[in-house]
């Protein structure tokens, strides 16, 4: 009996250690299979976030090939666009994107936002792009004048720049290696810790000059590092630095606001450049421009008379002394009868029965504006008779705007058909336009002057975007004011249209979440657009530089 009490207190005793065992196992499952639990939780919601980040990237990247499409379609550009990408809310705002297989978790959209330089100095957030031809493009500047002396010039007068660094600038990118006065070339480069040679040729991108000499980022980019034009906690200030100033991306087609090549008016055969140009530009200007080839052009002034001479002389003061004066003296305005169209056209005629050639090289379609031909006298004619003048058309103020416009936008007289690229009047800040008051002419004297910068300026607001006068930059004589003479003198380095726009998207959700900010650089090509630079510009959200407005989903 008392071997039998002690083997059933044994085996009790072993039950006790079975339960206890089997609830030890079943607490280190459960704690495994929570572990579990909380690790595919996390698993799950690090996917969830990546596949947001992915989608709000690709919906970003959406934004780019959409205002790529937009902007190198002529008929959406004047049509729902209206000519103005650049404030635009109802074209870059809130652009929604279609669910794949008809639904989706959550609703993509993307905004296209730009921070615009305003008149007054301040920055101003759009829903638009920024046109890359409203900035001094170093890579024309260079082309122009391989010696780096007209860079240099424009270079001098943008804000806070220095010899020292404009010098710099100008030794990167000119062919040789010979450093200016305070410059910097490879020999200098190649003695860093970090040696490098100086590109001695175009740029390839704007972050390239953080290469040269003297050049920081704060110079390049300023202060404002989110790049929203707002002053953020923790910038320094909103200032954008040189990069709302300079570019080197730009293209320039030698063609209308259609797309259709110039007609080229100093070709070889006066009747084929006849042909083509009266069902553009009208008989009137055409037989006009056919004299200007085939007879002298006089210079006048804005009422079709001859310029007054310039003399110098002196004049006696009170006390005897004498000072140097300048003054005008009109020329001898010879009686003159005004040619009618028909006695003009047969002129006209007559003259190129008997020649065979191009006629004269016009250079400057500037040379039109204010002008007038004498033409030949008629066997017979007294010699005290009147002379018989034919007037520029473009003489009439009441029909300049549009005839001059049509004119620069239909014509050339330049053969090439890629041109360097030159500064859009329409959208360059004063600072960009100012620069080039830095550039003389043989006489030392500005090409431009700063008044007549602000001139531009002033009368820029009043231009309707999808005017020929507008798009061929021929309004800064008809609605600015600037003389023909000046027009001449700067025609090289401006134009009224552009064809390299920066655009950034910012793709989100109408839900909330994650946001991207996506940049590029679009030659819009003649309607096969082409990206030159794309960036994830994701990294500079902090804080978010683009609050997206939500939406109801």
């Amino acid at each position: 009996m008392r071997l039998h009490s002690r083997n059933a207190t044994t085996a009790n005793s072993r039950d006790g250690y079975v339960i206890f065992a089997v609830l030890l196992v079943v607490v280190v499952l459960s704690l495994v299979a929570y572990r579990f639990t909380e690790s595919m939780t996390a698993e799950y919601r690090a996917s969830t976030r990546a596949n947001d980040d992915a989608q709000a990237k690709l919906a970003a990247v959406s934004g780019l090939h959409y205002a790529a499409a937009v902007l190198s379609d002529r008929a959406t550009f004047y049509g729902e666009l209206e000519g103005n990408p650049f404030d635009n809310t109802d074209i870059f705002e809130r652009v929604e994107l279609p669910a794949a297989g008809g639904t989706a978790r959550k609703k993509g959209l993307f905004d296209i936002r730009s921070v615009a330089l305003t008149e007054d100095g301040s920055y101003e957030q759009r829903f638009g792009v920024i046109d890359e031809g409203g900035k001094l493009n170093i890579n024309s500047m260079i082309a122009l004048d391989p010696t780096g002396e007209i860079l240099y010039a424009t270079l001098m007068k943008l804000p806070n720049m220095t010899s020292e660094v404009a010098d710099a600038i100008v030794d990167w990118v000119d062919g040789d290696d010979v450093a200016r006065a305070t410059g910097a070339e490879s020999s200098e480069y190649s003695s860093l810790p970090n040696p490098y040679k100086a590109k001695n040729g175009p740029l390839n991108s704007l972050d390239e000059l953080l290469l040269v000499k003297g050049v920081f980022p704060e110079m390049l980019y300023g202060g404002d590092r989110n790049r929203n034009g707002v002053f953020d906690e923790g910038e320094n200030d909103a200032d954008r630095g040189w990069s709302d100033y300079l570019t080197v991306y730009g293209r320039e087609l030698n063609v209308d606001m259609g797309g259709t090549v110039r007609t080229y008016l100093n070709g070889d055969s006066l009747p084929t450049i006849a042909q083509q140009l009266g069902p553009q530009i009208g008989d009137e200007l055409t037989t006009y421009i056919l004299a200007a080839k085939l007879f002298n052009v006089t210079t006048t002034d804005a009422s079709g008379n001859l310029p007054g001479t310039t003399a110098t002389g002196t004049m006696t003061t009170g006390n005897g002394g004498a000072i140097a004066i300048t003054f005008s003296i009109p020329q001898a305005q010879k009686p003159v009868t005004p040619a009618s169209p028909d006695q003009l056209k047969a002129a006209v005629d007559a003259k190129m029965a008997t020649t065979f050639t191009g006629g004269k090289r016009l250079r400057s379609l500037g040379d039109l504006v204010y002008s007038r031909i004498t033409l030949p006298r008629a066997s017979g004619t007294p010699q005290d008779a009147p002379d018989v003048v034919a007037f520029s058309p473009l003489l009439n103020p009441a029909t300049r705007s549009a005839l001059l416009g049509t004119l620069m936008d239909k014509t050339t007289v330049k053969q090439a058909v890629e041109l360097v690229p030159r500064i859009n009047v329409n959208t360059a800040p004063r600072e960009v336009l100012v620069t080039l008051t830095g550039i003389v002419n043989s006489r030392s004297e500005p090409i431009i002057t700063e008044a007549d910068v602000d001139a531009i300026i002033a009368a820029r607001p009043d231009q309707a975007p999808n005017d020929p006068a507008t798009v061929s930059g021929a309004w800064v004589i008809s609605a600015a004011g600037i003389q023909p003479a000046v027009f001449k003198r700067v025609e090289k380095y401006i134009t009224g249209s552009t064809m390299v726009y920066r655009v950034q998207s910012i793709g989100y959700f109408a839900e909330g979440g994650p946001v991207a900010r996506m940049e590029a650089v679009i030659d819009t090509n003649q309607g096969a657009p082409r990206f030159l630079h794309v960036r994830d510009l994701s990294d500079l959200e902090n804080p978010r530089g683009f609050e997206p407005i939500k939406v109801n989903p």
